[in-house]
């Protein structure tokens, strides 16, 4: 199912979303930003990463496409838990084409935050966020989401151990 609000459209991933996906993982100032590790990827790989997607019902991945311009970034509900009513929210986008403070992220996220509280039934959203990434602290707070916590040094980045802010948004508390 697509998900369509103005000119955004979330959508599943193709292999047309290769070079995109693979530009966004094996970008330095964007692994720097979010949470884990990865190794270089290549074409191939991502190709089979993709096709091995199927029908995977704990992690959902949506392409963000905008009319006119094509795929920007990608959103996603990763660790699911059906049962718990839970899951972790993620989001990166594209540097180029002027994507970033625009608005797309937060409409992105907000369409992500619907369909995860309004189709799935879930309860409770976690994002996870390296302390100094400003501007996904910003982009979850505008979203409803409240920090709840501080995980201290939690993960190893730039050659350092960064704490992790932890973001959570209640079904009950979404506007």
């Amino acid at each position: 199912m697509n998900i369509l609000r103005e000119e955004i459209v979330l959508r599943a991933i193709e292999q047309e979303d290769t070079q995109l996906l693979k530009d966004l993982i094996n970008d330095p100032e964007i692994e720097k930003m979010v949470v884990g590790w990865s190794f270089p990827v290549s074409s191939n790989q991502q190709i089979n990463w993709i096709n091995s997607l199927g029908n995977d019902r704990y992690n959902v991945r949506f392409i963000i496409d905008i009319n006119n311009v094509g795929a920007v970034g990608v959103v996603s509900l990763t660790r699911i838990d059906y049962k718990n009513g839970t899951a972790t929210i993620n989001i990166k986008l594209k540097k180029e084409d002027n994507i970033r403070n625009k608005g797309i992220g937060f409409k992105a996220i907000t369409m992500l935050i619907d369909y995860a509280f309004n189709q799935l039934n879930l309860n409770c959203l976690v994002a996870n966020i390296l302390n100094y990434n400003t501007a996904s602290q910003k982009l979850f707070e505008k979203s409803g989401f409240l920090l709840e916590g501080t995980l201290r040094k939690r993960v190893f980045k730039n050659g350092a151990y960064q704490d992790l802010l932890s973001y959570s948004l209640l079904k009950s508390d979404y506007k």
